[in-house]
């Protein structure tokens, strides 16, 4: 029997969740917008989630992802894991956590700390810790520390899903912010395409979709969220030259009281 070869790694949608699952388990998980700016602008309406999502690279359902968003006081954790399913369970037994943890003071989003993860492997862990007194992030990657400047707000592949919803409430069409990106910070830019009908589970379903590219990263990210609840990502893809895509898609999702 031929079986696939995996390198023993998931792909990984960065992200939310998608985050990066692995680099294969996690390297397979704006604002030039006619105008300029360093917060969102608009408050984001939060509210608290526990989401399942399938994961695929191709035509390959590899894995399965939980993405949450908790509220603990003034902190919110935007957390997502994402594990081997089936067969492909036999040869990636690692499980690939992502949290980014903010908070949200008026209109602005202040990321506290991300926290990569990877179950097999701790020399894979990677954290960010935000000090907005002091204008600095501490960061931890690859066993090594070095410390980043924080002159403005920052997004994350957890936080950009919020610019996403105060982009549609204030109608912009493109923004340009400030990204972390395997510790380092870059710029990226995220701009609105529409409404499109997509998939989900069997149901054609109307979704507004934006596309995201990032300084220095050949691949291009793109997510569609519910009309009807944009703070739902409905679908992630990530394309890169040369590879086959890799998608995120819900399959359930159960909202907090």
């Amino acid at each position: 029997m031929n079986r696939p070869c995996l390198n023993n790694r998931l792909p990984l949608i960065p992200s939310p969740y998608i985050a990066p699952v692995s680099r294969m388990l996690a390297g397979l998980l704006l604002l030039a917008l006619t105008l300029i700016s360093t917060g969102l602008t608009a408050e984001v309406p939060l509210r608290a989630f526990t989401a399942s999502y399938d994961l695929y690279k191709g035509n390959l359902h590899l894995a399965t992802s939980e993405i949450s968003l908790q509220r603990e006081g003034q902190l919110w954790h935007w957390r997502t894991t994402t594990a081997a399913r089936g067969m492909y369970a036999w040869f990636i037994s690692n499980k690939v956590t992502s949290e980014t943890t903010f908070i949200q003071v008026e209109d602005e989003i202040r990321i506290q700390r991300i926290l990569n993860e990877d179950s097999n492997d701790k020399k894979k862990t990677e954290a960010a810790s935000f000090d907005w007194d002091q204008g600095s992030i501490e960061v931890l990657r690859k066993g090594k520390h070095k410390q980043l400047p924080l002159d403005v707000e920052v997004y994350d592949y957890h936080s950009i899903h919020l610019l996403a919803v105060s982009m549609r409430m204030q109608q912009l069409d493109k923004a340009t912010v400030d990204f972390y990106r395997k510790g380092k910070i870059t710029r990226s830019e995220l701009v609105y395409g529409g409404i499109e009908n997509i998939d989900i589970d069997g149901n054609t379903v109307a979704a507004y979709f934006f596309e995201q590219v990032i300084v220095k990263s050949s691949s291009q990210l793109k997510y569609y969220y519910s009309v009807e609840n944009p703070l739902l990502p409905l679908r992630v893809e990530k394309r890169k030259p040369g590879k086959s895509p890799v998608t995120l898609t819900l399959r359930k999702v159960e909202w907090n009281l």
